[in-house]
């Protein structure tokens, strides 16, 4: 078993059981929720400004949307649009909370589990992990490239389906947009796991835009 592994370019030393001595990718010198909260401040103002300005500030779009904010009030739907989302930001506490246990525990990615080898001698042995090399290791990335995208996709499909609602082409174009950069941050995270983040930030943005228009029409709808 390798006694090293590289991780955002840096080599790190395993243990014997083939865990990294030191974890790479949270800060030092903030705690991971801290790190979690402002990223999705900065982030989600980001897409909320671009959801403002370009979707719903221009006059040539005002009109149209303020009709279709009405009949949402019409039947007190600004609830639905508050709660779709809530649903998404109070993701955030989970995804914390598995960010302090990997930094705790210095799984690198793309591992999601760590199994031990049962039985008498299993204590010996070490941590049953994912292999990172050859075809194996390629086949390994790509499947968590799939998950990941699993994972995002449910909550941001609903917020899709809501903005559409208000503002189908702006909507179009960012979840056409995400879907893309999904795409190529697959085929990064299949040759390696630091390859992941390619295309990384311009979907979020797109994301956050989604998710700033489902807001606006929140907020425009209660308040109307």
């Amino acid at each position: 078993m390798a006694n090293t592994i590289e991780i955002l370019g840096i080599t790190i030393e395993l243990d014997s059981k083939g865990i990294p001595l030191k974890h790479i990718g949270y800060p030092d010198q903030f705690s991971v929720a801290f790190f979690y909260a402002i990223g999705n401040i900065v982030l989600g103002g980001i897409g909320l400004a671009a959801a403002w300005f370009l979707a719903y500030a221009p006059d040539a779009k005002r009109g149209n949307v303020d009709t279709k904010i009405g009949l949402l009030a019409e039947h007190d739907l600004g609830w639905l649009y508050l709660g779709i989302f809530l649903l998404k930001i109070l993701q955030l506490p989970i995804g914390t909370m598995l960010g302090e246990a990997r930094r705790g525990s210095k799984v690198a990615v793309p591992d999601q589990h760590v199994y031990s080898v049962m039985g008498s001698e299993g204590s010996k042995l070490g941590y049953v992990l994912m292999e990172r090399d050859g075809i194996h290791g390629a086949f390994n990335r790509a499947q968590r490239a799939l998950m990941n995208y699993h994972e995002t996709f449910p909550t941001l499909a609903l917020q899709y389906v809501a903005a559409s609602w208000v503002f189908p082409f702006e909507a179009f174009v960012c979840v056409i947009v995400w879907a893309v950069t999904r795409c190529i941050g697959a085929m990064g995270y299949k040759s390696s796991a630091d390859a992941r983040f390619n295309g990384n930030m311009l979907g979020l943005i797109a994301m956050c835009a989604i998710q700033g228009m489902v807001l606006i029409a929140a907020i425009k709808t209660l308040t109307v």
